[in-house]
């Protein structure tokens, strides 16, 4: 009798799950990327097949895009990211700030465009690159001792300083 007692109650809960997901199909919506989730290989349009999905899903195993994605809601992943938006500025400055230091010398590139998205302000990447141009000899200047340890804030903030002192990107950037 127990038996038979526990089947119905297990069909009972069956049928009312899948009752539920044909009325309320909204709740169980895919994302516009494929299987592969979200990240840099989510990013390239012509890998929505299925053999694309695995070079999507490889693409982010080996660059770490989802998780530097999940985590601060880039790359087709949430925008509510579990890092706060100044620490992934924080973070790309520290891990970037040769290149960056590069490309701010010619006021163009990708690290431009990454930095000024990350501060909230993506369209305004060429205003951004040619100020950062301007005040790169303020922006990069060496540190000294103890303030070594702390160069990516130290840049991050000086940056943020002369962002704050011009008139367009103050209003653009939502740092």
């Amino acid at each position: 009798m127990f038996s038979l007692n526990k089947t119905f109650f297990f069909n009972y809960q069956l049928a009312i799950v899948s009752l539920s997901l044909f009325i309320f199909p909204n709740f169980v919506s895919a994302e516009p990327y494929g299987m592969a989730g979200c990240g840099l290989g989510s990013m390239v349009p012509a890998w929505k097949n299925d053999i694309g999905q695995v070079l999507a899903a490889t693409t982010n195993v080996s660059l770490s895009s989802q998780t530097f994605g999940i985590t601060s809601g880039t790359s087709n992943c949430t925008t509510d990211g579990i890092v706060r938006a100044d620490r992934a500025q924080e973070v790309f400055v520290a891990y970037n700030e040769e290149p960056l230091e590069l490309e701010t010398a010619k006021g163009s590139g990708e690290r431009i465009r990454a930095i000024a998205s990350l501060l909230g302000c993506p369209t305004h990447s060429n205003e951004l690159g040619k100020l950062m141009k301007e005040k790169h000899s303020f922006i990069f200047e060496p540190t000294k001792g103890e303030e070594s340890k702390i160069r990516s804030k130290i840049i991050l903030s000086r940056l943020k300083t002369k962002i704050a002192e011009n008139p367009e990107l103050k209003q653009a950037c939502v740092y």
